[in-house]
């Protein structure tokens, strides 16, 4: 479903160009669950736009779900990728309804039975029709994100990535969201790829994950692996003592 191949995104800069993505393959079944992870700044989150058209591929080439990236992009593109975004308040309109957040979609995709498919998506989401007609500020952080998840799922995509949706949560509304997305990603058949800092988050709902470093993957592996810490490159085990927790020393006196 998605095939990359030493992909390659750059932004021209004040003093130049910046090589923000460089050299990235991977490849992800239909069906499966795919995480990138890294520090912040490494560049994951640079793919995931490129994979949905949101940034420039400068080099190397990338197709998802049969659509190759790098020119103009169909409307049957637009249906079978979607996105959504890591920061549940800035990624809704402020003066948009629930209703017209996840109408808009559907005017676009040319879709028709409106009102029955957005009842239905907030219904598969855990929000009730008592939502339809609600603002953003009317909403908290993880109703906020299940009408993104609804906003993105209503056009019936095959492929969803996810930037961090959880990471601006609190810790017991995360856990909420990352169950409805596994089983959204069961039961609809998706394919996703997941972009975190969090290995334990990414290990929920991966089962394999590609670590970056400076816009490069450093490595690849399997979540048994990452689990199991049979790992091969020191950033990795960096990582993985970060999500440890912080250990306490004693210093000298």
């Amino acid at each position: 479903m998605i095939d990359v191949h030493a992909l390659g995104v750059r932004f021209a800069a004040r003093h130049g160009e910046i090589d923000a993505v460089r050299g990235v393959s991977f490849q992800v079944d239909a069906g499966g669950a795919f995480g990138l992870v890294g520090e912040s700044g490494s560049g994951k989150t640079t793919v995931l736009r490129a994979l949905c058209g949101l940034a420039p591929v400068s080099a190397g080439h990338a197709t998802v779900g049969g659509h190759t990236l790098g020119g103009p992009l169909a409307r049957a593109f637009r249906c079978d990728v979607q996105m959504v975004f890591q920061d549940p308040y800035g990624s809704l309109h402020p003066r948009f309804t629930v209703d017209r957040t996840l109408r808009e979609p559907l005017d676009i995709a040319g879709s028709d039975r409106h009102d029955e498919r957005i009842v239905a998506a907030l219904r598969e989401v855990g929000l009730g029709p008592a939502f339809r007609f609600r603002y953003p500020h009317q909403l908290s952080g993880g109703q906020r994100q299940r009408v993104a998840i609804a906003r993105a799922l209503i056009v019936e995509p095959r492929v969803l990535l996810l930037d961090e949706p959880t990471s601006a949560l609190d810790v017991s509304v995360q856990a909420e969201i990352l169950n409805l997305l596994r089983r959204l990603h069961r039961e609809r058949n998706l394919t996703i790829v997941l972009v975190s800092h969090n290995l334990a988050v990414v290990g929920f709902l991966c089962s394999r994950v590609a670590v970056m470093r400076n816009g490069a993957i450093v490595e690849h592996a399997d979540i048994a692996a990452i689990r199991a810490r049979r790992v091969e490159h020191d950033y990795t085990r960096q990582m993985l003592d970060a999500t440890d927790g912080y250990r306490r020393t004693i210093a000298p006196v």
